[in-house]
């Protein structure tokens, strides 16, 4: 019996893994997230705008300043970019990052209405929207006509009327709504089951007994990853695995680093953290420190979440 069997929607996955991106508190700044419509939050897990705060007063700045990071989470986004000074906007497609770094503040910020509105698909999500190669995009960020031509003109036409980022969350809700590109369902069955099980085990289970599992090779399970996600299913559960230790240290519980260790299945201390660094690039003492000051809103489960956060 499938591992799926009885699930209605693929959605239904998204509550297993709820990667964190540690957005920055950069001065005159903002970051803001909100869910898709119920017909793409099996494919979207949320779209987000970042850009600057014109006019902000000095009482009303940010009392501290820390640069973003970009962690690997498996997704991949659609960007679009406004540049206010030529009135237009700009687009672009990234693939997954398979390392992390940070977003340095500038040193003058300029109090202008330049905005960047992001999709950020869920890890398979972007497949059956363009039906290309994931693995073609790792590491890069190219022109969104390169990859996404579908009805691209009406998109840009509709994007260019916005003023808020509501109207943004509107037009890309109706633009996606209708478009998918015909999946083999053994192959979409197939990348749930594992998803699930990659989720549900906290990014633990070997590529072997993945395989087993799912009775395929090795090689077809690497197969699958590559085109639908991006990256190998160990990479991946490298990642699920770093955002389950992000997770707990965002709970409250990064005191204790041989528990860490022991409750997420690294040999010890000295492994997870050479683990976590290779996700976050520093330690996970480091990111006690940050995360309070810069978590997306988003998967933030603290009680004071983002006033800016839509529901």
């Amino acid at each position: 019996m499938s591992v799926m069997e009885g699930w209605s929607v693929d959605s239904s996955l998204h509550p297993l893994f709820r990667p964190i991106q540690m957005n920055g508190t950069v001065r005159n700044t903002y970051y803001i997230e909100q869910i898709p419509s119920i017909s793409l939050m099996a494919h979207v897990a949320c779209y987000w705008e970042s850009g600057v705060i014109p006019h902000l007063g000095e009482q009303d700045q940010k009392p501290v300043s820390v640069p973003a990071r970009v962690l690997p989470d498996g997704c991949t986004d659609m960007l679009i970019s406004y540049d206010s000074v030529r009135s237009a906007h700009s687009y672009a497609y990234c693939g997954n990052y398979s390392h992390p770094f940070a977003v340095p503040e500038a040193s003058d910020v300029n109090p202008s209405a330049d905005y960047t509105f992001g999709v950020r698909f869920f890890p398979g999500g972007a497949y059956v929207f363009h039906g290309l190669p994931l693995e073609e995009f790792t590491d890069m960020r190219i022109p969104l006509e390169e990859c996404w031509p579908a009805r691209l003109n009406e998109l840009q036409e509709r994007m260019a009327g916005t003023k808020t980022f509501e109207e943004r969350v509107q037009v890309m809700n109706a633009y996606l709504s209708p478009l998918s590109v015909q999946t083999n369902t053994y192959e979409n069955d197939l990348m749930k089951n594992a998803l699930y099980r990659i989720f549900i085990n906290g990014g633990r289970m070997s590529v072997s007994e993945l395989a087993m599992r799912e009775v395929v090779s090795e090689r077809q399970l690497h197969r699958k990853f590559a085109e639908w996600v991006g990256i190998s299913p160990k990479r991946f559960s490298e990642v699920v695995r770093f955002h389950r230790v992000l997770g707990n240290i965002h709970q409250g519980h990064e005191a204790d680093g041989a528990a860490l260790a022991l409750n997420h299945g690294f040999f010890d201390q000295a492994h997870l953290i050479r683990q976590f660094r290779k996700f976050y690039g520093d330690t996970p003492l480091t990111a006690a420190k940050e995360h309070h000051l810069i978590l997306s809103d988003l998967y933030n489960k603290s009680a004071g979440q983002s006033v800016m956060l839509k529901t």
